[in-house]
């Protein structure tokens, strides 16, 4: 299969500043991309991922790379950080990476309802046998109120009224069950008033309801803080985010903590350059952060 391709995978490593022998976890393992490379360079890895199928993918993966002694994966959010490393390491580690992009697969398979054209889902659950709220439920229940706020709070979409009205007209006459049926329902609302976007016109809207769903902005504020508590001094963290929201969350940690003298933040935030972008599009809205335990 075609694994996904990690983001700033080199800025990532030599911030971590990998040591041999030394305890790193990657909090979501995804394909194993930045994994792998911890494992290269003599590190051990935990890797975390609340995707199921995802941490099979990474673990078969690694296996047949030959690093199987040096990996352990487990089934988990990274947001139960401070209980995996009491759980199974019983020490604090050395080096703490997550990306907190989807993966190539999630973002086009069908059956999870990431993707604009799955035509069979409308899930958007990163651990559909631990969660219960889908996007489905959300589009076809909450009120105008509730849409309109997930619209505007995590999508900053500026027509989020009109989108919300059109949707629940349009779910009057059916219930709105597909991805695909999503997309053009926002899509057309763009068509209908002659507007122009760079980017497909219901990104926002799924990225808001992906955001909900998984509950992803509480998840990052509780995994930030546990940090605080399992990384040993002088050893590094990095978060790579895709969203303005998920990005200010993190730069106010780093400020916050760093005015403690808590963390030193390593670095100005790092971009992915335009030859990455050019060959990986689905990077070109990463932003790197990290930040040293003191």
């Amino acid at each position: 299969m075609e694994f996904h391709t990690p983001v700033l995978l080199t800025e990532t490593i030599d911030l971590l500043d990998v040591q041999k022998n030394k305890i790193y976890i990657d909090g979501t393992l995804g394909h194993g991309g930045h994994t792998l490379e911890i494992l290269k360079r003599g590190g051990i890895v935990y890797g975390v991922d609340q995707d199921p199928k995802n941490l099979e993918i990474a673990t078969n993966r690694i296996k047949k790379a030959g690093f199987e002694k040096q990996f352990f994966p487990i089934h988990n959010n990274f947001n139960q950080l401070e209980n995996i490393v009491n759980k199974n390491i019983k020490q604090k580690i050395d080096g703490l990476i997550i990306d907190l992009g989807l993966s190539q697969n999630q973002q086009t398979d069908q059956d999870r309802g990431f993707s604009f054209n799955d035509e069979n889902s409308l899930d958007m659950r990163l651990d559909p046998e631990n969660q219960e709220l889908t996007a489905e439920e959300i589009i076809n229940t909450y009120d105008y109120d509730q849409l309109f706020e997930i619209f505007s709070k995590y999508a900053q979409e500026v027509y989020s009224k009109p989108i919300t009205l059109k949707i629940i007209r349009e779910r009057q006459k059916k219930p709105i069950k597909t991805a695909t049926r999503l997309a053009n329902i926002v899509r057309d609302f763009y068509k209908e008033r002659h507007i122009k976007s760079k980017i497909d016109p219901s990104t926002k809207i799924f990225l808001s309801l992906r955001i909900v769903v998984n509950d992803e902005f509480n998840n990052l504020k509780n995994f930030l803080v546990q940090s605080l508590r399992t990384v040993d001094k002088n050893s590094n963290v990095c978060i790579i985010s895709f969203h303005s929201g998920e990005d200010r969350i993190v730069k106010q940690f780093i400020k916050e903590y760093s005015d403690q003298k808590v963390i030193i933040e390593n670095k100005k935030p790092t971009k992915t350059s335009f030859q990455e972008t050019k060959k990986n599009p689905l990077s070109r809205s990463a932003t790197l952060r990290s930040y040293k335990i003191v």
